[in-house]
Formats: structure tokens, sequence, C-alpha cells
């Protein structure tokens, strides 16, 4: 998960750079402590530090952002501090020689060799070091931040790894899962023994699915649809032509999800609404290139047992943990529709 940054004001912008100019202004005055002579050269020294400080300071802070967006400062802090540092190492050599050549050379009216002199390089110096103390006091704040952030998601992770798994296994002995198959089973037995047949088949594949992929970090969006609709033949077999659920993933190749995501959503449907031939409810599973939807027609039930919300609170907290994008929520008068963010090794 890249670092996100926050937009700062205008206000905010003004006034780092009045600290700037404020920080050149103390430098000056260490230098040249005389008040006569300060005071009339403070205009020109104070628009030399706007001008040399607000490009040191604000291109630093450009160049952190750039590069916190392209190496992930959680996975690889020291990475991200290494490439900081040294960027800032080589933009504030060029910035410090440039503005100094145009300052001196076009404005001051200098000859150019002045850079090279004792007077020319003691202030290049100075600018430097000041800068590279600023700087990096700067960057190891925002590295032990971000390296402390990262520790704490890492433990967030297990806690929340730990829970789901923990929801799997009491998914895998659901009393009202199992009774319902059961009771459905003996049923078929007498009707239909082959319908019988391919129901113990179907539930096998579930309840292997559960156990081989309850420690997953994420599977293939292939191998949770085979899961998926082997569930939803179990229920159909209960609900018959009540429920409908249809799915629309093309190009799914290189799209991971959550194991016993789309199951789960799909079984909240079910546990939440009227399934009945009257009011058949009807899901719709498709995939675009941001997100997996869940959708289906809404018809709550006026009570519905067992039920705390935490299946879908832990899906919210894993994807926010793993993914840029938060799951989204619709709700109208007729339809309720989760969107999963999509999860990706390769682009689609």
């Amino acid at each position: 998960m890249k670092k996100k940054y926050k937009k700062r004001s205008i206000p905010a912008h003004l006034f780092d750079l009045l600290l700037v100019v404020l920080i050149g202004d103390l430098i000056n005055f260490f230098f040249n402590p005389e008040l006569s002579s300060y005071l009339r050269f403070l205009p020109w020294n104070s628009l030399y530090s706007l001008i040399i400080g607000g490009f040191l300071w604000k291109g630093n802070e450009a160049l952190g952002k750039f590069i916190g967006k392209r190496i992930d400062v959680y996975k690889y802090p020291f990475k991200s501090l290494r490439w900081s540092l040294a960027a800032m190492f080589v933009y504030s050599t060029l910035i410090i020689i440039f503005i100094n050549y145009i300052w001196w050379v076009f404005v001051i009216g200098r000859p150019s060799d002045f850079l090279l002199s004792i007077e020319g390089l003691s202030v290049m110096i100075i600018e430097f070091v000041v800068t590279i103390i600023i700087a990096s006091i700067l960057f190891g704040i925002g590295f032990f931040q971000a390296w402390r952030e990262s520790a704490v998601n890492e433990e967030r992770l297990k806690s929340e790894s730990l829970a789901y798994q923990y929801k799997a296994l009491q998914s895998q002995v659901n009393p009202h899962f199992l009774f319902n198959s059961l009771n459905t089973l003996s049923t078929l037995v007498y009707k239909d023994q082959g319908q019988a047949v391919k129901f113990i088949k179907q539930l096998s594949e579930v309840y292997r699915y559960v156990l081989e992929h309850k420690d997953a970090e994420l599977v293939d969006i292939s191998t949770e649809l085979a899961f998926v609709k082997n569930y939803v033949f179990l229920q159909k077999i209960r609900h018959g032509k009540s429920l409908n659920v249809s799915f629309n993933l093309k190009n799914n190749e290189y799209v991971k999800v959550f194991p016993m995501s789309l199951q789960m959503l799909i079984e909240n449907a079910i546990k939440h609404n009227i399934v009945s031939e009257e009011n058949p409810l009807f899901v719709d599973v498709s995939l675009n290139q941001e997100y997996v939807v869940v959708k289906n027609n809404l018809q709550p039930k006026s009570s519905v047992e067992d039920s705390a919300g935490i299946g879908l609170q832990n899906l919210k907290s894993r994807y926010e943990l793993l993914s840029d994008k938060p799951i989204k929520i619709e709700e109208n008068d007729t339809e309720f529709i989760v969107n999963v963010p999509v999860l990706k090794t390769k682009p689609l």
C-alpha cells in the first residue's frame, strides 16, 4: 500500500515560505551582525532566501512525494529513505549551483568566477549544509513515522487475518448451513437419488475449498468463482427458481480476491432478503476494470437471525489494509450493491 499524502492548503505553503525567509535572514544576520548593514540589505537577502529556500524546500518535498508514490514506504522503508536522500543530495546540489550562478552573475553583476572564490564557495556550502540538516530531519521523521505505521499495520493485518481464519473455521461447522443442507439432502434421497449424489459431491467440494484455502491471503477469482458456483448450486436446490444468481466476470485473468469473499456476499444477500416464489431474489456478480460488483434486488426480511454484520465489516477492514480503494456499499429503494476493489498481479 502506497503512502497517502494529504493535500496542504495555500496558507500552509505560504507559511513554509515565510519560515524559509526567516531562516535565511537569521543566517545572514549571523554572518553580518552589524545592524545598519543588515537592514540595508534585508530586502535583497529576503528575496534571495525566498528563491533559494523555496526551490530547495518545495523541490525536495515534491521529490519525496514522487518517490513515495513509486516505492512503497511501508514495504521498503530503507529503500525509500535511500532514494529520497540520494535525490535530495543531487537536486539540492544542482539547485544551489544554478540559483547562485543566476543570482550573483545576472542579478548582482559579479563575474562568473565569483562562485569559485572563498566567499562564493562559503555561501553555497552553508546553504548545502543547512539544506541537508533540515531535509534529513524531515525525511527522518517521515521515515520513522512510516516505519512505525508499517509495524502497526502489520500487527493489525495479523489480527485481522486471525479473526478471518476464525470466521472461516466457524463457517466449516456453521450449524444453520449444515442443518439446511442435510435437511435438503434427506428430502432428495427419497425424491431424486441422482440429484442427491450430485448434491453430496457439491457439498464436499464446498467444504474442501474452505479447508484448503482458509489460510490463504488471496486466491484467483476463477478459483473463488468455482467454489461460489458449487455453493450456489446447493442454495438453488433448497430455494429452487426463487433464487437466481448470474455471473459476468470476463477478462478475469490475474484478478485476485480474499477467499470466500464472494460467497459471503451472496450468503448475506440470501440471509437478509426474502427468497420465495412470489418474491424471487436476483443476485448479479460482475467484473469491471476497478471492482467486482455483487448486486441484488432489495426485499429485506423483517428480522434476521444470527446477524451482527461481522462478515462484511471484516472484509472491509482487510481491503483497507491491502488496497488504496475501499469497498463501496450502495443501497437504494430497489437494490443493494457491494463494490469490491479489484486486486491483480498484472493489468487486465
